[in-house]
């Protein structure tokens, strides 16, 4: 790859340098000016504050006095009166006046605060409970204090605010936005523009009642509240409702303006909208506007913002003079940096230019490049680095390659349309396929045109979605190899990752003998079964033929018995005893050859018939043939466990029976017990018998194995043969632990956990 001189290392790092001088130039020349403008901004910020706070405690104290004189008006004896005469047909029950005389006595209260409150305008008392209607409204017209006739008053439920008013509580107030009378009042021609006061009046069950409002002339109001300020500097107020309150400080005068364009610039006025806590400064036009939140003026219904309106310093117009200077000296330091940058860059980097071009040339050349590996410095580190990695990669490319040609399958690689790019000395040898003639060579000329099919089938649906799961399903096709004969090869297609377009390495496999082995051992699995069948049919009809002679015998012997009872002699009786005795043990070995023949005939399966290990010692017990001279006892993680009833049940009954019937102690001990084992269980059966020598503890689970005689012990000898061949087909084990010097035998043996299924429960 050949570099433009804008893309080269030489040009960037040159580029780099500048770059960090220009910055550090420019840093140094706006640091005074940031200085400055950092000391202007807190002055600004300060004026704000301090300006901000003194209109919003006079607004506060302003209007905090009209609540008060409200609240004073709403707890005045003459509003108490009425209150209690309105429930008591017209007649104060406490003084015995009319509702007329007390509200005679409250308009002379009402006038005498309009005369000590020039800027109110109207004070009146509203009731609630009447729908609204004024009961005393006194107000100003001119100079003239005028009390409304009762024909004059009127009903404010239909006013906006009326109904926030009647939802006040104890201790509630509202103000209102400023408006004009004729919208609190619906008059036609524009009056005074006021604000309302309202606070609540309750009856003498806590119940609203009515209310005291005072309208007061916001105008004046305002000009009473910020004259005594003397502020220096023009501010404006503005509420959400898009009304603005401006104060002119050169004329010590404020005017109030509805639903007109604000007097800010725009850009200004659309900050000021979303202003919200902290301080907003914008500059326009020479002129800085410092705008805050009120928080103590607002309310949920609205919010008031403050801006102050001041002068821009001189910072906003010019850089003083001795930054301009520095920045002057900063540009010649650019201009002398850059040139001694540039040509120290030339002679540091000409090795690592040299380097590089010599492996961009290698590279396209299929050579190895010549690396400046001598150097003593960053660039011969380098230089070394990349010599060692690509003696590296010759290493694993010969390596890769070894193993690619002693795979014993055939690979190839092949593109989208199964040309074969490169294959494996394997695939070469298979196909006759010479390695330099590959050329042209496709995998569909290896074969049949079905398997194909099917394999160019995955290979598009791979290339259309992507999804790995369209491939790696191998497909068998029947070809002849060099030699004419028959063979299957399996053919399995894979994706090679990171490929573009895309490749994917073809393996292909001779199974000929692998199937051969597979229907041979089909072929000897049905032979395996048959046999089983066969001889387990013969056992049955062997069995049954057998035991028929048996109950000739048996039944002879009783007739003979019978017929010469009188003529036994006593070495007879025991005879015909003996005699009839080893019929039943031959019945016995007959029952239990047939039992294990059939051992194994039912699959085991490991999710039914899983019960507590309590539902297993309960049956036992009931089974075995136990008696006081036996103690049979199990451990609380046995009857715990969860456990497939059968053929643990069969199992565990042959152990603790062989226990019971070789037992030699006055008191016989047997004792179960079960440890959890990762996948299994361990089951141990431990008794106190006489134990079992070592030289025997193989032979005693052979079939009719017995280390007594069956005159001493009677037993078919089969008891132990039924417990191996039960684990021996579930591939589970038992081992015994005992000398044989009386001090018992435990059997240990292993033991498949249950599968639980949805519903079970697994405690």
């Amino acid at each position: 790859m050949v570099f433009g001189k804008s893309n080269s290392l030489q040009h960037r790092v040159s580029q780099l340098a500048v770059s960090t001088t220009v910055v550090a130039v420019v840093v140094l020349t706006l640091a005074s000016a940031l200085i400055s403008h950092s000391l202007e901004t807190r002055k600004t910020a300060s004026d704000l504050v301090e300006v901000a706070n003194l209109v919003t405690r006079a607004t506060v104290n302003a209007t905090g006095a009209i609540v008060s004189d409200a609240r004073i008006l709403a707890n005045m004896p003459p509003v108490s009166a009425l209150v209690r005469a309105a429930s008591n047909n017209g007649i104060d029950p406490k003084s015995g006046d009319s509702t007329e005389e007390w509200s005679d006595r409250l308009a002379t209260v009402f006038t005498s605060f309009h005369a000590l409150r020039p800027n109110y305008i109207e004070i009146l008392f509203v009731g609630i409970a009447n729908g609204g209607r004024e009961i005393v409204r006194v107000r100003k017209e001119g100079a003239e204090l005028v009390r409304l006739a009762e024909d004059q008053l009127r009903s404010e439920e239909g006013e906006p605010y009326f109904q926030e008013a009647a939802d006040l509580g104890q201790g509630g107030v509202y103000i209102g936005q400023p408006a004009f009378e004729r919208e609190i009042h619906g008059r036609q021609t524009p009056l005074n523009l006021v604000y309302r006061t309202l606070v609540p009046v309750f009856d003498a069950y806590g119940m609203p009642f009515g209310f005291i409002a005072i309208d007061t002339d916001l105008i004046s109001h305002n000009a009473a509240t910020f004259d005594p300020l003397d502020l220096s500097a023009d501010f404006l107020l503005s509420y959400s409702s898009g009304r603005t309150y401006a104060w002119h400080s050169d004329q010590q005068k404020g005017e109030f303006t509805f639903d007109t364009p604000t007097s800010l610039p725009r850009e200004v006025a659309n900050r000021v909208e979303r202003a919200e806590t902290g301080m907003t400064w914008i500059s326009k036009d020479g002129t800085d506007y410092l705008t805050t939140q009120l928080d103590r003026l607002s309310h949920n219904t609205h919010r008031v913002h403050f801006t102050l309106i001041k002068p821009r310093f001189f910072f906003g117009h010019t850089l003083p003079v001795s930054t301009l200077q520095l920045f002057a000296l900063g540009l010649l330091l650019i201009i002398a940096a850059a040139r001694y940058t540039q040509a120290g860059l030339k002679r540091a980097l000409a090795p690592m230019i040299d380097m590089s071009r010599d492996i961009v040339s290698a590279a396209n050349g299929g050579l190895d490049p010549v690396l400046p590996v001598s150097l003593q410095d960053e660039v011969g580190d380098l230089a070394r680095s990349f010599r060692h990695l690509i003696d590296r990669l010759h290493q694993q490319e010969a390596h890769a390659g070894m193993v690619y040609d002693a795979v014993l399958d055939g690979l190839a690689v092949i593109d989208g349309d199964g040309a074969i790019l490169n294959c494996n000395l394997s695939f070469q040898t298979a196909f006759e396929v010479p390695a330099g003639e590959i050329t042209g060579v496709k995998l569909s000329d290896f074969v049949s045109p079905e398997a194909w099919g099917e394999l160019h089938s995955e290979i598009t649906t791979f290339l259309s979605t992507g999804s790995s799961e369209a491939l790696g399903r191998g497909k068998l096709c029947a070809r002849h190899n060099r030699f004419g004969q028959e063979v299957t090869l399996e053919v399995l297609i894979s994706p090679l990752p990171d490929q573009h377009p895309p490749l994917f390495v073809a393996v292909m496999r001779d199974v000929t003998a692998r199937i051969a082995l597979e229907d041979e051992a089909k072929s000897l699995i049905e032979r395996l079964n048959r046999s089983n069948s066969e001889l387990e049919e013969f056992a049955y009809v062997a069995s049954h033929d057998l035991k028929a002679p048996l109950r000739v015998i048996s039944h002879a012997a009783t007739w003979l018995e019978e017929d010469l009872d009188g003529l036994l002699t006593d070495d007879t009786r025991e005879h015909m005893f003996f005699m009839k005795s080893r019929i039943q043990r031959m019945a016995r070995l007959l029952d239990d050859l047939l039992l294990h023949s059939r051992i194994g005939s039912i699959e085991f399966d490991p999710s039914r018939q899983i019960v507590d290990g309590t539902a297993i010692v309960e049956d036992l017990e009931k089974l075995v043939e136990s008696s006081e001279q036996i103690s049979l006892t199990f451990s609380d993680d046995f009857k715990s466990a969860r456990l497939n009833f059968l053929p643990l049940r069969t199992v565990l009954l042959n152990l603790i029976g062989n226990a019971i019937k070789h037992n030699d102690k006055a008191q016989g001990e047997i004792y179960v017990s079960l440890h959890d084992s990762i996948g299994h269980y361990t089951i141990h059966v431990k008794d106190n018998g006489p134990g079992i020598p070592e030289k025997f503890h193989d032979l005693i689970f052979g079939l009719f194995k017995t280390l007594q005689s069956r005159d001493k012990v009677e037993g078919s000898g089969m008891g132990l043969a039924f417990v191996k061949k039960h684990l021996t087909i579930l591939g589970h084990d038992i081992r015994v632990i005992s000398d044989g010097s009386g001090q018992g035998t435990e059997f240990v043996f292993t033991w498949p956990k249950p599968v639980l299924t949805e519903g079970q429960d697994a405690a």
